[in-house]
């Protein structure tokens, strides 16, 4: 098993909890929008989410979680597309729809709080490749494959799993343990990238056992 990262996606309070300034302002702007997001993460992945970063721990294995937050001030350093969103969201009374890296709502959600020897890698773009320095830490610590959890799953997910592809790693992905807006863009989304990430798509329990026999 050397050579697997658990990969842990933006499982943060801004997107997750119904108090963020994120949830305010897209709930303003799309009622109920981030209500199967939401139940989705809460009931399903996130469970098979504890499942697994178990998994690895027992097995010694690093766990790296990514978080998508800015660090300029007026997010200048963000994605244009975050960039946008805090701007607008701002200019009607939300301010903080994208919180930089130092604020609370940036963090990672209590139920998969990171431990202390596990990394945290922050982005400004939907994959870490093209905004951090996540292939050196991943080449530092050996890493060749790595297994995704996460959401969204056809933004932030697949994107950093195709960069990753691109570079030489191998992919896999749990699809139970990721989340996305609605189901069909969830299983599109998997299914579309299939081709370019090698096409290993496993459920949580189905990886486990694959896991256990490398060991």
């Amino acid at each position: 098993m050397k050579g697997f990262a658990l990969i842990i996606v933006d499982m943060q309070k801004y997107y997750l909890e119904s108090d963020s300034v994120y949830s305010g302002y897209f709930n303003f702007l799309y009622p109920g929008s981030l209500s199967y997001i939401r139940d989705r993460s809460y009931n399903i992945a996130i469970p098979n989410i504890i499942k697994m970063k178990k998994s690895f721990k027992i097995l010694k294995l690093p766990v790296i979680y990514l978080r998508l937050c800015g660090h300029d001030l007026e997010r200048r350093d963000l994605h244009r597309f975050f960039k946008k969103s805090y701007e607008d969201g701002l200019a009607r009374g939300f301010d903080g729809v994208y919180p930089i890296d130092t604020d609370p709502a940036a963090d990672i959600i209590d139920e998969l709080k990171p431990d202390s020897d596990d990394t945290i890698v922050n982005k400004t773009t939907f994959s870490p490749f093209s905004s951090s320095d996540i292939d050196s830490v991943l080449k530092s610590l050996n890493i060749t494959t790595l297994v995704f959890t996460g959401l969204a799953t056809s933004q932030c997910v697949e994107t950093t799993a195709r960069d990753a592809s691109d570079r030489g790693y191998e992919v896999f992905q749990i699809h139970d343990a990721q989340a996305d807006y609605d189901e069909v863009v969830h299983e599109a989304s998997l299914y579309s990238s299939r081709g370019v990430c090698g096409g290993a798509i496993y459920d949580t329990e189905s990886f486990l056992e694959l896991i256990l026999e490398f060991t």
